[in-house]
């Protein structure tokens, strides 16, 4: 019986996924492409399911800052670490004569904690005031009308099928 509404979930998991990659990228979020990558979606047994990164929801509606923060765990400063080397980013260290010296181990972890105490004290993102930017808001603003109207009419030719195959004329 609902074949069609089967069909208008995958289309509307297609169009939201593909919506949130673009919003994303608009906003500045691409760095790996672990994010953009992240985002997908199962349509199964009349249920839409949307799937992304754990982080990209505090990419989108920001985090909560706590300005007592002074603990990083390790997986976070890791993330933080992979992400800062994609991004090019290095720590600057100077000896005690100013001059730029090797680059060790530790100098990376501190690098990583002092981000990862950064993000948490102040948010994610200055350019967005230390909020988030709103690409999920802003893919389902742009995206309501066309879902509502996708799902309506799968649903009603589903219905309309229903009817058939039971005998109602539906004219």
């Amino acid at each position: 019986m609902d074949e069609n509404l089967n069909i208008g979930l995958e289309t509307v998991g297609k169009l939201i996924t593909d919506k949130l990659k673009v919003v994303a990228k608009e906003d500045g979020f691409y760095s790996s492409g672990k994010l953009d990558n992240a985002f997908r979606y199962e349509a199964a047994a009349n249920n839409l399911a949307i799937f992304s990164a754990k982080y990209a929801r505090a990419l989108s509606d920001g985090v909560t800052k706590d300005k007592s923060y002074s603990k990083v765990g390790e997986d976070f400063k890791n993330s933080i670490l992979k992400w800062a080397k994609i991004k090019g980013m290095r720590p600057n260290t100077r000896n005690s004569k100013g001059q730029f010296s090797k680059i060790k181990d530790y100098h990376w972890n501190s690098m990583a904690i002092a981000l990862a105490i950064g993000i948490r004290r102040n948010g994610i993102s200055k350019r967005f005031g230390y909020k988030g930017s709103g690409f999920f808001d802003t893919m389902q603003d742009q995206l309501k009308e066309q879902i509502r109207t996708i799902l309506s009419d799968s649903y009603k030719m589903d219905l309309k099928t229903q009817i058939r195959k039971d005998g109602i004329n539906t004219n």
